[in-house]
Parts: structure tokens; sequence; C-alpha cells
């Protein structure tokens, strides 16, 4: 494990720790992670990432910060705690793409068990619209950020943790099964699709966001309850 005098490793000294399959993970053309990790604390392991390209290097600060806990069902969970929307290089800084934040989450939502949840940060200037959109009462799954989470398959269910706890994260779950995701969907199905006959009312950059997002959401949240209507026809 690592020593607490020495707050951050390069997760090449823990092979063996979950999180080191994120290092090296090729997140966009020629881009990938830089893994380190800190002292556990409370059976939770701090990591956190650095971008790197063969053009640029490695960036001057992670891009993000984290924290993992591994265990069975609620007992497995990463949280977000720090995320960068710009990341510095030398002779500059560059900004992170969608595609790359996609799948930094989507690595991310890899360490997660059956059960578990992802929290992200969205107090970050980089997460602006999610916070608004939040604020507004537009439902998780039709924010940037939790249309990310849904994506990944930690969107079964999600928690908002600015109204809940005074933290500004949301917090997205993974089903413990098929059966359990097919049974969280007639809700967030009801959610969204009573968001789309009443959005009209939000800012419209928020609803040009937005909207595609729920729409996308409400396509397999009918697939999935499309094929439990088929899995229980008897003609």
């Amino acid at each position: 494990m690592p020593d607490a005098s020495e707050p951050w490793r390069a997760i090449s000294e823990t092979p063996d720790h979950p999180v080191a399959a994120l290092d090296g993970l090729e997140v966009g053309q020629g881009v990938r992670l830089s893994v380190e990790v800190g002292a556990a604390t409370r059976g939770a392991t701090p990591f956190r990432a650095f971008l790197e390209s063969d053009d640029l290097g490695r960036t001057l600060a992670p891009v993000f910060t984290a924290r993992h806990h591994a265990g069975d069902g609620g007992e497995s969970w990463v949280t977000v705690t720090e995320f960068a929307g710009h990341v510095p290089v030398n002779g500059g800084d560059v900004e992170i793409p969608e595609g790359i934040d996609l799948q930094i989450i989507q690595g991310l939502a890899g360490l997660v068990g059956a059960g578990g949840h992802l929290t992200m940060e969205y107090a970050s200037d980089h997460r602006r619209v999610t916070a608004r959109a939040l604020r507004q009462g537009v439902p998780p799954a039709a924010t940037p950020l939790g249309g990310m989470l849904f994506a990944v398959g930690c969107g079964a269910a999600f928690t908002d943790l600015g109204a809940v706890a005074g933290h500004a994260r949301l917090q997205g779950y993974r089903a413990l099964d098929t059966a359990h995701e097919v049974s969280r969907a007639p809700l967030m199905l009801d959610e969204l699709e009573w968001f789309m006959d009443h959005s009209a009312d939000l800012d419209w950059d928020l609803q040009l966001k937005c909207r595609p997002l729920a729409e996308a959401a409400i396509t397999v949240l009918r697939s999935r309850l499309g094929v439990l209507a088929r899995a229980f026809d008897v003609n």
C-alpha cells in the first residue's frame, strides 16, 4: 500500500489494485490516462489521472481526482471530487473534449460493480450546464453529466447530492441486474416524458442541450420496457 508520507505514487507500484485498469486506458486518439494512487483511508483509495499523449506529453495537472471503494453492492463506488475542463501542458493548456470526457467516465464506471454507484462533481465550471439544468428541475438523465452516466451504465437511478447533502455532486447507480434495471425504467420514463411536455419554460440554451438527451434516454427506456413486455407475452 502507498505510504502516507508520500501522498501519490504511480499505480505501477500497486498493479493489483482495481484502479490499475485505468492506467494506459486510451480515452482519445493517441491520448491515454496515467494513474497515481494515494494512501487508503477508511477503506477508500484516493487516485488521480493525468492525460498523456505522444504529441503533448503528460499534462502538468491531473484531469480528475477521485476515491475508490471496493465491495459488494452499495459498497462498490467511485467518487470524483475534482474534474478539470482544461488541463495545463507545456506551452499552454488544452480543453477536454466531450469524447474524452465520456471515455473517462466510461472507464470510471468500469470500476463500479452491480448495485454500486459512480458519483461525479458538478461544481466545476466544466459542469456548469449540468448545474444550471439540475437547479431548474431537469431530470438528471437529461443533463450532460447525467446523460453520460446513463450511457455508461450508471444511470439506473440518480441522487442529486447538491440537493440532499450540500455537495454539488450527482450520484448515478448501477443496477443489480437486468431485472432491476427494467424495474427502474417506468419511473424514470415518466419523469423524462413529463419533462419533454413541460420544458418550454427552460432557458433556450438548456432546451437545446437537454431535450435531445431526454429523447435518447426515453428511447432506451422504452426499449427496455419493450423487452420486458415481450418476455411476458403469452401469445
